[in-house]
């Protein structure tokens, strides 16, 4: 009988131009055949193929989903917590791991239509990344937001570019620091770039806006992003930082006299997280602070509590400032 002769496993047809054997599996991973074994036996995953010869067969599908495992792993979790989930479940764990937003839907919570597609841009600023050139990397960037403007900068670079990275890590294409090393090198590039646009009179610079997250959510990084947004339409804004105690937001918009408060999600947090965050703010918040959310979590795009604006991109901000001034009759500079 033919080498190439394939008897199906489970009734499932097989095909080995498609599936790699263990010890590839071994080298693309770095998760050794024993373990690979113990797990087959022990959490029903992986589920391998058989040859004709009877040897393991691995789909690329469920390689993918090892090396989500194995940085895992890495991070701290262990195989009883990680092994037996789907994909779509490793996937979110990955992204809370992970200091950059990862989510698809970060292209609609941006404004951009250039994800997921990679520009060359973005492939060039992560060769830089990769050669650790981290001051190149931040001229580079800056360069060009003063180039672009600071709005086009936001959605058609940072963006994908946060995107882009945040995958290059879950794939294992980055290492943990030199993710870390990015987010660093983006957040003051958007600082230097935020600090450059001029603020108008204190009268004339409303709403003024504090900007944080909520506890378990530790994405900056978008906050960031929207800030820069804001400042372009003449607001005064706060930043708080991340994971803040809500009873630390109601005392914080009392002490700085806030107009708004923003929040930021990512697809990290569960729905009724989101919902349950906000139904308390809006509940204990004085009317006169408005509440805003933005950002890629799926919970914003479904039914929330009465008297939470959605902000559905970041270019959508310029509007609802717009809308806020309107109503106040408060001018922008």
């Amino acid at each position: 009988m033919s080498k190439t002769t394939i008897f199906p496993m489970n009734d499932r047809t097989v095909n080995t131009a498609l599936q790699l054997s263990i010890a590839a599996v071994e080298r693309d991973t770095g998760i050794g055949k024993d373990t690979l074994r113990v797990w087959e036996r022990r959490y029903g995953f992986p589920q391998p193929h058989r040859d004709a010869s009877g040897d393991r067969l691995y789909p690329l599908d469920q390689v993918e989903r090892l090396r989500v495992i194995k940085r895992l792993l890495d991070g701290g979790h262990r195989p009883a917590q990680v092994v037996a989930l789907p994909i779509d479940e490793l996937d979110a764990l990955a992204r809370g791991r992970s200091s950059v937003e990862t989510s698809p839907d970060a292209a609609a919570a941006s404004g951009s239509e250039q994800m997921p597609t990679q520009s060359a841009e973005v492939h060039a600023y992560l060769a830089l990344l990769k050669r650790h050139d981290a001051e190149l990397l931040r001229r580079a960037l800056l360069q060009d937001a003063m180039r672009m403007g600071i709005s086009r900068f936001v959605t058609e670079v940072v963006a994908p570019l946060n995107y882009g990275v945040g995958q290059a890590w879950m794939r294992g294409e980055l290492e943990v620091f030199e993710e870390h090393l990015y987010s660093e090198v983006i957040q003051r590039v958007l600082r230097t770039a935020i600090d450059a646009i001029p603020l108008g009179e204190a009268a004339q610079s409303r709403p003024k806006v504090l900007m944080t997250t909520v506890p378990q959510e530790p994405h900056v990084l978008g906050l960031l992003m929207a800030e820069a947004m804001l400042a372009l339409e003449g607001c005064r804004c706060v930043q708080l930082g991340a994971q803040l105690p809500l009873g630390n937001m109601l005392m914080a918009a009392q002490a700085h006299a806030a107009d708004v408060l923003v929040l930021s999600f990512s697809s990290l947090l569960q729905a009724a997280q989101v919902f349950d965050a906000l139904a308390e703010l809006r509940d204990r918040l004085p009317r006169a602070v408005e509440l805003w959310a933005g950002g890629s979590n799926p919970a914003l795009r479904k039914r929330l509590p009465e008297g939470v604006r959605v902000t559905a991109a970041l270019t959508d901000l310029a509007h609802s400032v717009h809308d806020w001034r309107e109503r106040h009759r408060v001018s922008g500079f």
